[in-house]
């Protein structure tokens, strides 16, 4: 995916180690004078090892410092470099909505650029094989889980969520290669959500994951990771544009899932609409 590296970098900038951060905010900075840059130069101007440079340079172009000059070049055309504009800096009240939706639109595109349709017709194909779905996200994930889990139970898919800390593991052991787990962590980096993915694997359960952080230990556990993404235009907007983006993906797996929906799981659908509905009070 050559022409997703710079948005990658861009959205990812908070999850770099120091180093790697270092450098990629040099490439951001003006990514076409980096393509002239020597192994030299970058080092001067980043301020780390020709090491770094190398590793860095493997980690997100799978090659040497010349491929990744050239998966920047491919991507130079497609990029658009974030101003900071953060609406809490606003000098008028009536802007704080405009700006706000602004950063949310932009956050929401990021993500779909990050997410290829194959990698949701993947997802969708494996929640489709599974009996039964097992959702894990605790403290600000936890409403996107839930949300997640009441489509899927919309569509007559057997699904759960876990948002306490204590009994998220306990929950996982107790699934089986039959089962698939769906895990929601910003970071990639929550321990509670961390440890119950490690004791799902053991059991042999397959994994998807939706982070921000595509490096992360979580990331790292799943079979198929799902990225969410920030406008990077706002920093005290960040966490709120990001819980957007979980939203989006959550609703895209679905409309997969219901594209892929027989006869049986429009009949599940149907039931499920009239026990809704008879919730509702009439006018």
């Amino acid at each position: 995916m050559p022409k997703k590296l710079l948005n990658e970098l861009s959205v990812g900038l908070n999850f770099l180690s120091p180093v790697e951060k270092r450098i990629a905010t040099v490439i951001l900075n003006d990514p076409k004078k980096f393509i002239s840059y020597t192994m030299e130069e970058l080092s001067k101007r980043a301020e780390v090892s020709h090491g770094s440079i190398i590793n860095f340079s493997k980690k997100f172009a799978s090659g040497g410092f010349p491929a990744l000059k050239l998966k920047i070049a491919e991507g130079l055309s497609d990029y658009n470099a974030p101003s900071y504009d953060d609406v809490k800096k606003s000098r008028s009240d009536s802007l704080l909505m405009k700006k706000n939706c602004e950063n949310i639109v932009s956050a929401l595109r990021n993500t779909a650029l990050l997410n290829d349709e194959s990698i949701l017709i993947r997802a969708s194909e494996m929640v489709i094989a599974a009996k039964r779905v097992e959702i894990f996200g605790v403290l600000s994930s936890a409403p996107v889980a839930e949300n997640l889990q009441f489509q899927l139970l919309q569509l007559g898919i057997p699904a759960s969520f876990v948002s306490d800390m204590l009994s998220s593991a306990i929950s996982a052991s107790m699934l089986d290669s039959d089962c698939i787990a769906i895990a929601i962590s910003v970071s990639g980096r929550t321990k509670e959500v961390i440890d119950a993915i490690k004791s799902a694997k053991e059991q042999g359960v397959p994994v998807i994951c939706l982070t921000s952080n595509r490096n992360s230990p979580l990331a790292n556990l799943a079979d198929l990771v799902l990225t969410s993404s920030s406008s990077g235009k706002s920093i005290v907007e960040d966490l709120n544009e990001v819980h957007f983006s979980q939203l989006l993906l959550a609703n895209a797996l679905c409309a997969y899932l219901r594209a892929r929906t027989d006869d049986l799981g429009e009949e599940k659908y149907m039931k499920l609409r009239k026990i809704l509905n008879s919730h509702s009070v009439e006018d």
